[in-house]
């Protein structure tokens, strides 16, 4: 029986493991484009963050920062500042999520130094 039950964790997280890598991968995309960032993201990268809006494997809040980042014009805009707002103080969304939405709505032409520290952890 116990060895059932160490099996069953093992396929359970086997099968967890693409989704999770998935979010990850997404979240380390756009924070690479931000750390990148000098005013607005170039035609390459606004490419790249269309194909994470339209990926059935990216969250809801992957969407949102990748939508927000796209439409960047030196600064989010006003439509985009709110979801971020909300993104951002959403206790259930993923901590990634939410320092990205964070440092999103900070951002004026580039990203801060410490916001690229932050950014090159989220990056790995």
């Amino acid at each position: 029986m116990k060895h059932l039950l160490v099996f069953l964790a093992a396929v359970l997280l086997l099968m967890a493991s693409p989704v999770i890598s998935a979010a990850s991968t997404a979240n380390a995309e756009i924070a690479n484009i931000v750390i990148h960032l000098n005013h607005y993201p170039s035609a390459t990268e606004k490419k790249s963050l269309a194909k994470i809006i339209a990926s059935a494997k990216s969250s809801a809040g992957e969407k949102v920062l990748a939508g927000a980042l796209m439409r960047m014009q030196h600064q989010v805009g006003s439509a985009d500042a709110e979801k971020l707002h909300a993104l951002a103080a959403d206790k259930h969304a993923p901590q990634a999520e939410q320092e990205l939405a964070a440092i999103l709505l900070g951002i004026a032409h580039h990203p801060s130094g410490s916001d690229i520290k932050r950014l090159k952890a989220l990056a790995r």
